[in-house]
């Protein structure tokens, strides 16, 4: 009879974008373990795309989730750099890589970006706010202090020992950008928009163009230079590198950015703010919330991160019902409003600033990439001025700004880990020298105004205002193009 015991030496779990996620060796299967610490746990609990599935239903899937993923292609992308290593046998470095990877997203807030956002509104408002507080709500600084204080910490310590968990934040941090393994965490094709460009738009039912992930990683080569190392694609995935960026470029008008979604995210924002006066000012219970509720042992120990481990999605959600019965009105009003699915409405500057500037002689003359000039900057131009206008500006209106390019070049001949490389002719060059794609510069900017539709007469005043700023501006902006900007005569 046998009376050895079997050690498991690898474990593998399902995902349903990559298939199996595995994990093999001692170091590896460390990091398995920090799936159950609490810090991690904490992240099944918070929503990848925050009030998405709002707008799209099955958007719900979690940073949980998301991280894993990460951490697979991560290891995938491990591999073209040390092609022998495995489990055991990665370097430090590489092992640092990889606990980063699963953990770059440990510090996020209740519905991810939302919460942050929030508390950002809240300390412009509030600039008395100390730097503890401030602190607690930057997810960055949140996850230096999950990696090296916590239980996490001496995770990380069994792996590399002392000061391992060290190098890991720092990773996470980015602080050496010429390094090959930062950029597997953080670039501009890392593992994390690898995953997230397959994982959101499968979750929320969005037609993209695609990734072919698995031809991609077998295209990917090591390049070197003086600094370090960086990987590049041969001529053989050069179609499939184009892809993945416009495919990550679209998800942003398409998903991230979908107007009812940054409707919600700017109503959790006024009523976040709204709960945080009041716990402020000693009367968390105008805000329907009692003196042991968690956000108001948050507010008053923003430093203790113990008090971080509630903050998911789940705390506010299973807080709706006293924000419905809270005596303070804006608190209330706003609980209803999510309980009811009604976000506020909002008015399309760019569209309002389009439909003017195609009236004017000269307009469609321009190249498509001076169209979207003239319009950005007619759109912040107005947008500027509208805002600045205390007789129609209220607190309950906000400017959502975002820009967004398709790539951000550096052109450093021979390579870079923060730029896309591609081989070309017997050289290695930033994709963007050869691609006509990338070269086109593609780029947006949203320039919406949403408003509290609750204020009589108020939506109609905005647009007003709204139009005749656009009028303005649109005109001084296609005269600054050397555009005739009268608009034709009306032939009736």
């Amino acid at each position: 009879m046998n009376d050895e015991v079997t050690v498991d030496t690898s474990k593998t779990i399902k995902d349903p974008i990559h298939g199996a996620v595995k994990f093999e060796g001692a170091a590896e299967l460390e990091l398995k373990n920090l799936l159950s610490d609490p810090y991690f746990q904490r992240l099944r609990r918070v929503k990848q795309l925050g009030f998405s599935d709002h707008v799209f239903p099955s958007a719900t899937h979690s940073r949980f989730a998301h991280s894993l993923g990460v951490y697979g292609v991560a290891k995938r992308l491990l591999s073209v750099v040390e092609p022998k290593g495995r489990g055991d046998d990665w370097s430090r470095k590489g092992k640092a890589c990889l606990a980063a990877a699963l953990l770059h997203d440990v510090g996020h807030g209740m519905f991810s970006h939302a919460f942050e956002h929030a508390m950002e509104k809240f300390i412009e408002t509030h600039p008395e706010v100390g730097e503890q507080f401030k602190d607690a709500v930057n997810h960055e600084k949140l996850s230096r202090r999950i990696v090296t204080e916590t239980s996490v910490a001496r995770v990380l310590k069994r792996i590399g020992g002392d000061g391992f968990a060290e190098e890991v934040a720092a990773m996470i941090e980015k602080q050496d950008p010429d390094c090959i393994y930062t950029s597997i965490v953080s670039s501009q094709l890392d593992a994390d928009r690898l995953d997230y460009a397959k994982r959101d738009p499968y979750f929320a039912g969005v037609s993209s163009g695609g990734i072919d992930l698995d031809w991609l990683v077998d295209h990917l080569r090591v390049g070197t230079r003086p600094s370090g190392q960086f990987f590049y694609v041969d001529s053989k995935a050069f179609i499939s590198i184009e892809k993945f960026m416009v495919t990550v470029f679209q998800l942003y008008p398409t998903l991230y950015l979908h107007h009812r979604t940054r409707g919600f995210e700017h109503m959790f924002s006024r009523l976040m703010v709204r709960v945080f006066e009041l716990i402020g000012e000693d009367a968390p219970e105008k805000a329907g919330l009692s003196d042991t509720h968690p956000l108001v042992h948050f507010f008053r120990e923003p430093g203790n991160l113990e008090h971080t481990l509630v903050l998911d999605d789940s705390l506010f959600w299973g807080s709706l019902h006293l924000f419905l019965a809270a005596p303070d009105e804006a608190v209330s009003q706003l609980a209803k409003r999510f309980a009811e699915r009604r976000s506020y409405p909002r008015h399309d500057v760019w569209r309002i600033a389009e439909g003017l500037a195609v009236k004017h002689r000269g307009y469609m003359a321009l190249s498509a990439s001076e169209r979207v000039g003239v319009l950005h900057n007619a759109c912040e131009a107005a947008c500027a001025a509208l805002t600045d206008d205390a007789g129609i500006w209220q607190d309950s209106c906000h400017y959502d700004t975002y820009p967004r390019k398709l790539y951000t070049e550096r052109r450093i001949e021979g390579g870079h880990p923060q730029q896309i490389n591609v081989a070309h002719g017997g050289l290695i060059v930033d994709i963007a020298s050869v691609s006509p794609i990338v070269a086109s510069a593609a780029a947006f900017t949203i320039h919406r105004i949403y408003y509290d539709d609750t204020v009589k007469g108020l939506g109609e005043r905005l647009d007003d205002a709204i139009t005749e700023r656009l009028k303005v501006s649109v005109a001084a902006e296609l005269e600054r193009a050397g555009m005739i900007s009268t608009p034709p005569a009306d032939p009736h």
